[in-house]
């Protein structure tokens, strides 16, 4: 499969809604482009079976774009890298308001440890399409660019049955149209040596609650770039690896403004190793449905005037019971924070639930073990 670069080039402003192409005439054609990218998972691979892309406009549903190339591994999908879903397709002029992805049903989830690829079950009501929310105006003459952002990390929840376990995907995708977006990139290193496959988180945080709007992990180099992401936006830089068995400490940048004047920060980060690590683990209840979906956070603050940020997101697992694990953390305070989704029998989402933050304190080669409450 062909694995197309995606370059964020901005001289001043980069215009990925706006580009004129061709004519500027009212009758000349409307033309769009879609890339599908991803941000990183805890599986091997994910492959997912996309048949289609389909816009709803002006002129009702169309298909912009049909993949032939087998299903595609959403893991391969970061640091810059990107699938081409739709090229220079024509649309009409005027407002579009969703899009979605029509699924085939080869999807499965490749699980370390576990030779053989695992059925990624896709809910009956899904298989319309997984939809997606846009909101943009298409001029004649002017070609739109949109990026499909899977988040394969938050999109996989795991239910037990017996000895086996199923996969169900819960999608965590969002659709990029950005008048003007930037770049944050930089190296991750420790001791002056380049440290691989650590995963570096980018975070807002709105009334005090952090959230991750996008993430990647360092390449062989140490480097790392994150794009598609809004100016006029203030952003965070956080990172707390384990990587071939060593523990970081955790590190948050400072607040980083990103402008259309300034849309391609450098944000270099240099690690220590955590001396005294342990972890945290627990359970939840009441235990998730097969039609709910939840998410740890585990938040740590940082600076002087303590901002609090996630330096780990935990999918919780449902058996018997539900649980979490969050290994090979350093040693300190921490806040706990589960959020529950709820989606009907078609995938679409009708709840979103956040409880109220769990204190828990790791102290080297101990694990705390917490009891959480759903929302």
């Amino acid at each position: 499969m062909k694995l197309q670069g995606l370059r964020i080039a901005l001289a001043g402003a980069l215009a990925l809604g706006l580009a004129a192409c061709g004519s500027s005439s009212n009758d000349a054609p409307a033309r769009i482009n879609v890339r599908l990218v991803d941000a990183p998972g805890d599986y091997t691979q994910l492959f997912l079976d996309v048949r289609e892309v389909q816009i709803d406009g002006p002129d009702g549903w169309q298909t912009l774009g049909t993949w032939t190339g087998g299903p595609i591994d959403l893991l391969t999908l970061t640091n810059g890298l990107s699938k081409t879903l739709a090229e220079n397709a024509p649309i009409a002029a005027g407002h579009y308001g969703q899009m979605r992805l029509l699924l085939g049903p080869d999807n499965t989830v490749v699980v370390d440890g576990i030779a053989e690829p695992q059925p990624l079950k896709v809910p009956s009501g899904m298989q319309s399409g997984v939809k997606l929310t846009v909101n943009f105006d298409v001029e004649p003459g002017t070609t739109k660019d949109v990026f499909i952002d899977f988040d394969a990390h938050k999109s996989v929840f795991v239910h037990r049955a017996g000895n086996s376990d199923q996969y169900i995907l819960r999608p965590v995708v969002r659709a990029f149209d950005q008048v003007v977006t930037g770049t944050i990139s930089g190296t991750v290193t420790a001791g002056g040596t380049a440290v691989a496959g650590a995963k570096v988180l980018i975070e807002t945080v709105e009334g005090g609650a952090p959230s991750v709007v996008r993430a990647t992990v360092t390449g062989a180099d140490g480097k790392y770039a994150v794009g598609l992401l809004p100016v006029a936006t203030t952003y965070y830089v956080v990172t707390q690896p384990v990587v071939g068995g060593t523990v970081y400490q955790s590190f948050a940048s400072g607040p980083i403004e990103l402008t259309a004047a300034a849309p391609l920060p450098v944000q270099d980060i240099a690690l220590t190793v955590a001396a005294e690590h342990g972890g945290i683990n627990g359970a939840v209840t009441p235990i998730a449905t097969d039609t709910q979906r939840d998410l740890l956070q585990v938040i740590q603050p940082f600076g002087a005037t303590p901002v609090n940020l996630i330096v780990r997101e935990v999918t919780p697992v449902v058996a018997a019971t539900e649980t979490f694990a969050a290994p090979d953390l350093p040693a300190g305070a921490y806040s706990l924070v589960l959020t529950r989704d709820t989606f009907d029998a078609n995938g679409d989402q009708t709840g979103h639930a956040v409880a109220a933050p769990v204190a828990a304190t790791v102290t080297n080669g101990a694990t705390a073990n917490v009891a959480l409450t759903a929302p």
